[in-house]
């Protein structure tokens, strides 16, 4: 397959710097291909050949999901990588096991609607949330107030042609306010296309750059709807760029410490025994929490039952296998308990605002100076928006941020044949829940190279590098004949800027059930009994699948929603 770069105004053009195939793989070859350019891009990861050939990607030849960007393929290639380094840690525990991974694309491809594929007891969509079995942590959102889900939408600026991300993230009237729209307007504007009009309206009185500043004053998340180019043109861009995708490395500038014995437990899946602290809300570190609780690891689940957080999470398999505690740092008591998971675990991942937990005395170097103390390493990886450094690093920021300024949603528009500069959400929240795998991935290769090399490690990942990665030129984008194909096969309900992820989700899994096709395969989910959100909970099951179902990924326990458990401590023993 070859790839060709295509001027802006090509009718095959998706926006300036993007790069469409001449012709078609499917999707099973097309992974293979791609899982050999992320892992050589990858440093630390194996160049062990038999690991890599012994990917057996299996599905149909068409994506399920719609547009050009390749985001079945490059997830279904990330998981395939969480499978081979679980193989190596396995190998590492000892255990004898063959070298295949066996990775279904149709299955990766309903993963980045895990928090819409959910059935308790026969109900399933938005019903979910009408259970009262399932404990709302939104009221804002809960009150289906159009203004409320308008002030997450993507609006012209003033600059003719330049279209900007709005996200009222979890404090919509606050963010409205600053626009100059209170909360008494939410008497007389009651349709969605009303408040659409009326936010449009406002946000039309800002150029681009003022409200950029508008929103870094008013600590706010948004983004300039960029073009995958212009986005790689801007510093931050620029800076994001410099860092590879799976981004960990031994911390050199504290004392190395001897590697760390992996644990000896009769549970033979690869992080059986690893103890995790998922610091983290909405999405995409909790999907790398659940991940990891899948392959084995022991997760308990930090949060506060003051903050809000993304309710669908709660019944999906993102919040499977993990214990879930609530603690309220601005308690002494609490922030001692805090402490004292920090002291136990061998990993802590944190998916706030980048150095937000440090200024409580959670940071990495807290984390290293606890592992020190114990004389055990410790891996800690962070998960955000933007990366690691540079001038956006500690901006807020979300799923659709990262979209509008990677140049996901700008090609998106251009899929859908809207003006240049116009962007349109990708279909789900993709880039949230593959950079749970990313997140994932990043932790397992630092677990495996602890054992190995010993020391302690640092990894960070982010949203919008996840963005960059699926439009890189190595990647490549689908032509408007295989899209044509996609769309011919699943007749999506086609959507504009005005759209909220959640409803667009909801759209997508009517269009996969109208197919009969991989909503009807029972192999790609698992259900619960006796859950506490009903008699039968039927969720996504985990992608990666070994030849000895002994080490396969699998939950030992249901979903439960947030602050679910009393406090514990770790209950797996170090060896």
């Amino acid at each position: 397959m070859t790839l060709t770069a295509l001027s802006n105004g090509s009718e095959a053009d998706y926006g300036p710097g993007t790069f469409v195939d001449t012709s078609f793989t499917p999707v099973p070859e097309e992974c293979s291909r791609i899982l050999r350019v992320l892992a050589k891009k990858a440093p630390g990861f194996t160049k062990n050949e038999a690991l890599i050939t012994g990917v057996h990607f299996e599905g149909a030849d068409l994506p399920i999901i719609p547009g050009p960007i390749k985001s079945q393929a490059v997830t279904a290639v990330l998981h395939a990588m969480i499978g081979i380094v679980g193989i190596e840690i396995l190998q590492l525990r000892g255990i004898k096991t063959s070298t295949t991974t066996y990775i279904n694309t149709d299955h990766a491809g309903l993963y980045p609607a895990t928090p819409g594929l959910v059935t308790v007891d026969g109900i399933t969509g938005p019903g979910i949330l009408n259970l009262p079995t399932v404990p709302q942590w939104d009221k804002d959102r809960q009150s289906n107030s159009p203004l409320v889900y308008r002030a997450t939408a993507i609006y012209e600026t003033a600059d003719r042609g330049t279209w900007f991300q709005l996200h009222g993230s979890l404090d919509p009237w606050k963010l409205l306010k600053v626009i100059g729209i209170n909360k008494d307007k939410d008497v007389e504007v009651r349709t969605n296309d009303a408040a659409y009009a009326l936010i449009g309206e406002r946000v039309r009185t800002y150029r681009a750059r003022e409200i950029e500043q508008l929103m870094v004053e008013g600590g706010f998340s948004g983004s300039i709807v960029y073009s995958p180019k212009g986005w790689r043109d801007t510093e931050m861009g620029q800076r994001l760029a410099r860092h590879p995708l799976v981004n960990y490395a031994q911390q050199k500038y504290c004392p190395v410490l001897p590697p760390a014995p992996l644990p000896r437990l009769e549970d033979k899946r690869p992080l059986a025994g690893i103890k995790v602290v998922e610091l983290a809300r909405i999405i995409a570190g909790t999907a790398a929490g659940a991940l990891l609780a899948s392959m084995g690891a022991e997760v308990i689940r930090v949060n506060s039952s003051k903050l809000k957080d993304y309710t669908p999470a709660q019944p999906s398999s993102l919040m499977a296998g993990k214990t879930t505690i609530d603690l309220d740092l601005n308690d002494p008591t609490d922030h001692s308990r805090l402490m004292q998971l920090f002291e136990e675990a061998d990993v802590i991942l944190q998916g706030y605002r980048l150095h937000s937990l440090e200024r409580r005395g959670f940071g990495l170097h807290a984390a290293l100076e606890l592992a020190n103390k114990r004389g055990k390493g410790i891996i800690y990886v962070d998960e955000n928006c933007y990366g690691p450094d540079g001038c956006y690093a500690e901006r807020p920021g979300w799923q659709q941020v990262a979209d509008a300024a990677a140049g996901s949603s700008y090609v998106m528009g251009q899929y859908f044949r809207l003006p240049p500069g116009q962007g349109v959400l990708p279909s789900l929240p993709i880039s949230d829940m593959s950079t749970g795998a990313l997140t994932a991935l990043t932790i397992m290769c630092a677990v495996r190279d602890r054992y190995v090399k010993g020391g302690s490690y640092h990894g960070h990942c982010a949203l919008t590098a996840y963005d960059m990665a699926t439009l890189d030129p190595d990647v490549g984008l689908y032509s408007r004949d295989v899209v044509q194909s996609i769309q011919d096969k699943y007749q999506f309900t086609p959507w504009s800027s005005d759209e909220h992820v959640a409803p667009l989700y909801y759209s997508i899994l009517k269009a996969w059930e109208r197919a009969e096709s991989v909503m009807k395969n029972e192999d790609f989910f698992v259900t619960f009994s006796d859950s506490v959100f009903g008699s039968q909970l039927r969720v996504l099951a985990p992608i990666v699948r070994y030849t000895d179902e002994e080490c396969s990924p699998r939950w030992t326990s249901p979903p439960v929603p947030f602050c679910h458990h009393k406090f514990r401590s770790f209950l797996s023993t170090s060896t």
